[in-house]
């Protein structure tokens, strides 16, 4: 399994400021286990009721999913520049 991101950097550069923000994306993994286990009896819940129609299993893989996607942005990199603006975002 993939280790999902730690750090995510946030530069954003006017004309004659930069602001530099490094938010720490592991304090995030805790409240994301808290609302997962407040929901799963809603998850369940809907598996069960989704199931008959063959959704259910697609509901479950959708969890994995959304994982899978947050584990796999380690090394992003997105820069935009505009004019005399930029903003850089990248994912450690």
């Amino acid at each position: 399994m993939k280790r999902p991101p730690v750090l995510m950097h946030i530069r954003i550069q006017a004309e004659r400021r930069a602001i530099g923000l490094w938010l720490p994306l592991f304090l995030l993994l805790p409240l994301a286990l808290v609302v997962f286990i407040i929901l799963s009896p809603l998850i369940l819940v809907a598996t069960i009721v989704l199931w008959p129609s063959g959704w259910g299993k697609r509901a479950l893989l959708t969890l994995r999913a959304s994982v899978d996607i947050f584990c796999s942005m380690r090394g992003l990199c997105i820069n935009v520049h505009s004019g005399r603006q930029s903003v850089s975002v990248s994912v450690v």
